[in-house]
């Protein structure tokens, strides 16, 4: 049993070692109820090469919310659901007031792997307008001196020249759910807290390598290059089962580096802990009881 003791140390290392050089897609948890998972990727990650799409990279820590970056904007995230693909975003301008303003559009190009879900309902601001249509309500707590400002689900606005009387105009999603009735009563900011849902499709270039049971990635240094990151290995294309050779992954020396000097403190302080031990059973003098001189 003894003997046994002092192997619990190198098996610790060892184990630590091979679960960090393996480790082909880590998943991360952010402390918020989010966790990030293929196809996102913590954008601090020390790999040399990250493992996800591109572009998907979130930002996250313990008392911050995880953030993902689109359209020029950071975009809270509420829960990312990986079975049916769907992600819930928030505003960040709606976290601390029942009036919020969207500053600009959320713009998702044709190329991009996100998109709309059919949950959503797409919101038309008009802010700070000069001139409108007396009949329609304005958003109140925007008001700005004698400009209004206005907001109408996408394809109920009235008919005006909303471009040449108002400063910007602002079109965003939000999920649908009695919008029209929280609009009415001027709820902006409930309408907006809710967030909003995107769907997210598997990259084309992808789709060799998830089918043959890999994840996509790409090196993060000078040229991003497409890779297939495997169970074993590295592949151009897709992973190889049976012939073929692969490319090994390269392992994260830092981290390696790290697990190899906590290991070697962890045998060191039990190497001195045994040896001392051992010290003390030797050297375990008896003192003989001197006699005292009676009379």
């Amino acid at each position: 049993m003894a003997s046994m003791v002092h192997y619990l140390p190198s098996l610790f290392f060892i184990n630590l070692l091979f679960t960090c050089i393996n480790a082909t897609c880590p998943s991360f948890d952010c402390g918020n109820g989010v966790t990030i998972g293929y196809p996102f990727w913590h954008q601090n990650q020390m790999f040399q090469h990250y493992c996800g799409y591109p572009g998907f990279n979130l930002s996250c820590n313990n008392k911050n919310p995880t953030t993902l970056h689109l359209s020029n904007t950071f975009y809270s995230i509420k829960a990312i659901n990986y079975s049916d693909h769907t992600l819930t975003l928030n505003y960040l301008e709606v976290k601390d007031t029942n009036c919020p303003r969207i500053p600009h559009d959320l713009n998702l190009s044709t190329s991009s792997l996100l998109n709309y879900t059919l949950g959503n309902t797409m919101l038309r601001f008009f802010y700070n307008c000069t001139l409108y249509p007396p009949s329609h309500p304005p958003i109140t707590c925007l008001d700005y001196g004698t400009k209004r400002s206005f907001v109408f689900m996408v394809g109920a606005e009235p008919e005006f020249d909303w471009n040449a009387y108002c400063e910007s105009i602002v079109t965003v999603p939000v999920i649908a759910k009695e919008v029209d009735g929280v609009l009415a009563r001027g709820l902006i900011g409930q309408a907006l807290r809710d967030g909003f849902k995107l769907t997210w499709k598997s990259d084309g270039a992808c789709e060799s390598c998830e089918a043959s049971g890999g994840f996509c990635g790409v090196s993060s240094g000078q040229h991003q290059n497409f890779s297939c990151i495997c169970k074993d290995g590295q592949d151009s294309t897709k992973c190889r089962v049976n012939g073929g050779v692969m490319i090994r992954f390269e392992p994260n020396f830092v981290a390696i580096g790290a697990v190899i000097f906590g290991g070697l403190i962890i045998v060191a302080a039990t190497l001195f802990y045994f040896i001392n031990k051992k010290k003390v059973a030797v050297y375990n003098p008896v003192f003989d009881r001197i006699p005292s001189s009676g009379k």
